[in-house]
């Protein structure tokens, strides 16, 4: 095994999660008696570039071929998107001339924020949710995004001021022909911005929910320095936001193309003093996780012990981690009670929760109610209880609690 950004073999495990399925691989009632594929999730720490990734790397046509997740049902990663677009808009100065794409498009959420403002877009995604783009008028090339893809786009569209990689850039498994085909395609000005899960709040608050197979890489800002200057690129500002409860916001463009912000060095230097450079750091986080997984277990045993019902909301990616990772099945959590028409009726990844419509969440008024996209908490408890719902709220992060 080998980084995936500088080749290095000089790599540790310092987190085991065992084998799991693939995280967004429900399940159908009548597959409920046949075997399920699962593969090793560990983490390891690269010592010579510093970068945080998986042992084992599943074919992206597994992962993201019938892909259930779409932009759209997520309401915080919306604004995101429509707050990214303003920003882009304003600080690179776009107009009706210029060019946007974005990689890994799904439903084309972000790219719609283009058009107010004249600005032509495109998306590259491979997976189902693209139909509902090409539905809604969004141009969306349906491929995996390589270099032979964007010599292909940029023939038939030209070259792109701005490229958006969100919440894609660590599911790449071949990064060289990902960077080539960006480097491609951009102009001599343009840019390049991926949002990615950050290693430092993934440390900080204990989210090993977000470790699952369609993220192999845990980015830093130390580990992408050397990312893109083995491409001919290199990073020239940064931005820390909220999305998945801490992501980091990279630009990055050719070589002296845009001069680096204070921002940005200041953040190599917090990355340093918390030890992101460290592979003691990386073992303490993986404690922390362990001594979480009893904790949540105890929590959840305790309450089924004095005959409380406990149900699921959502059935994130992230939730299908800790469900699995925490061995808790259906006589835990009776029911994930969800929104999304493509996960109602299914069964979750591994443990086999039935995936049921949000609706039965009120007419059954059980007692707790684990968050599971917890890291939009607040706008979900503010909405189930303007619904009617009447039950206490568990929070599993950054550490396992109750809410009234």
């Amino acid at each position: 095994m080998r980084c995936f950004i500088c080749g290095s073999q000089k790599l540790t495990k310092f987190l085991d999660l065992g084998h799991q399925p693939p995280s967004d691989a429900f399940i159908q009632a009548v597959d409920l008696d046949k075997p399920e594929i699962s593969y090793p999730l560990s983490l390891y720490f690269c010592g010579s570039c510093f970068l945080v990734q998986l042992s084992y790397a599943v074919d992206p046509k597994v992962l993201f071929s019938d892909y259930v997740y779409t932009s759209g049902m997520n309401n915080s990663l919306k604004a995101n998107f429509e707050e990214l677009v303003y920003k882009v808009v304003r600080r690179f100065q776009l107009g009706s001339n210029d060019f946007a794409i974005d990689i890994g498009s799904n439903d084309g959420t972000l790219l719609a924020n283009y058009r107010s403002y004249g600005v032509r877009a495109l998306g590259i995604d491979p997976s189902s949710a693209t139909s509902i783009a090409i539905k809604n008028g969004i141009p969306t090339v349906i491929d995996f995004f390589n270099e032979k893809v964007a010599a292909r786009v940029n023939k038939k569209y030209g070259q792109a001021k701005i490229i958006t990689a969100t919440n894609v850039f660590a599911h790449v498994p071949n990064l060289t022909t990902f960077i080539r085909g960006i480097k491609k395609l951009l102009t001599s000005d343009g840019v390049f911005i991926s949002e990615s899960g950050y290693l430092l709040d993934l440390i900080k608050k204990n989210q090993y929910d977000s470790i699952y197979h369609e993220h192999l890489r845990y980015y830093s800002v130390l580990s992408l320095i050397t990312l893109f200057k083995k491409s001919g690129l290199e990073i020239f500002d940064v931005e820390r936001i909220g999305t998945h409860n801490g992501s980091i916001r990279v630009f990055a463009g050719r070589l002296g193309a845009h001069p680096k912000t204070k921002v940005f060095n200041d953040l190599v230097r917090l990355e340093k003093q918390c030890g992101l450079d460290r592979l003691k750091t990386m073992r303490q986080f993986a404690k922390r996780a362990l001594e979480h997984r009893r904790s949540f277990q105890s929590m959840l045993s305790a309450l089924k012990n004095k005959g409380k019902s406990v149900v699921g909301i959502g059935a994130p990616a992230k939730g299908n981690t800790l469900l699995n990772s925490c061995h808790i099945g259906p006589d835990t959590i009776n029911y994930l009670a969800e929104k999304s028409k493509l996960k109602i009726g299914l069964y979750s990844p591994g443990v086999h929760i039935p995936v049921v419509a949000e609706k039965k969440l009120f007419k059954d008024q059980p007692d707790y109610a684990v968050i599971l996209s917890w890291n939009i908490a607040d706008e979900l408890m503010h909405k189930l209880k303007y619904q009617g719902f009447k039950g206490k709220f568990i929070i599993p992060f950054p550490e396992p609690i109750i809410k009234y």
